[in-house]
């Protein structure tokens, strides 16, 4: 069968019995790096007499392709580098080949990033994980207006490489808004920091990082359709600008529909 193993997040201590139970008897590893799950087994004194497979978001789909049913008549695990396999990072496709081949499966609970950092924000209420932003260009801008804008409260990773930028961002559109920044989880310099944007700064960028942004009141936006943006009497290089912020498609792409209708 197959089984995904969650692993510590930052505490070695944090592992659980049954997925140690699992590890020892898992007879093919797939994994993320393979070094840094044979790491994991020897501090955990597990037997590293085992097959690895290294299986990342660049090689998964050819990984999953070549993949002959016939392994899992083994005991197969799945572990990610850190935290719960299929929460940004891969496993969810490893789940869905088990699902069509009929492939017996369980997933063990265990430590997750953004479930801690949501606890530990103190926020209540719904929430939405919207994962990590795109690096840059239009991509990052639509998605980030898309989580300043939410109705619930909106949960966020970023890299050390990239949390000023994001800070800075929040601090440019939502100056006002209470946030929760969180790094390190359960590590020796886990750190929380809670308050209105404006507010905040980061001495130490190092390390992974979970951001919680409060959810936006309903009356301080405003939302528009498509078809109410096209209904606005503006020049048809405005308001291809406007839709282009809520479709797929690029201002260009729209401005030359608009000026051929």
């Amino acid at each position: 069968m197959l089984t995904l193993v969650p692993t510590p997040i930052g505490n070695l201590s944090d592992i659980s019995k049954r997925a140690i139970e699992a590890l020892n008897e898992a007879d093919i590893v797939f994994c993320e790096d393979t070094r840094v799950t044979k790491k994991l087994l020897s501090l955990l004194q597990i037997d590293l007499n085992k097959t690895f497979i290294a299986m990342h978001s660049h090689n998964e789909n050819e990984i999953i392709s070549q993949i002959d049913v016939s392994i899992f008549d083994k005991n197969v695990v799945y572990v990610s580098d850190a935290g719960m396999p299929g929460i940004s990072d891969p496993g969810s496709k490893l789940i869905q080949f088990a699902q069509e081949n009929n492939i017996k499966y369980d997933v063990i609970p265990g430590a997750n990033a953004l479930l801690t950092a949501f606890v530990a924000s103190g926020f209540e209420g719904e929430f939405t994980f919207f994962g990590f932003l795109p690096h840059k260009g239009k991509d990052r801008e639509k998605k980030l207006n898309n989580v300043i804008n939410h109705d619930k409260i909106a949960i966020l990773y970023e890299s050390p490489h990239r949390i000023e930028k994001l800070l800075s961002e929040l601090k440019k559109e939502i100056p006002n808004r209470i946030v929760f920044f969180a790094k390190e989880l359960t590590k020796m310099y886990q750190t929380f920091i809670k308050d209105e944007v404006k507010n905040i700064n980061l001495n130490n960028t190092k390390g992974e990082w979970v951001v919680i942004i409060d959810k936006t009141e309903k009356n301080d936006v405003l939302t528009f359709t498509y078809d109410d943006i096209l209904a606005l009497k503006l020049h048809p290089k405005e308001k291809a600008k406007l839709l282009s912020q809520i479709s797929t498609k690029s201002t260009k792409e729209i401005y030359n529909e608009l000026i051929n209708l």
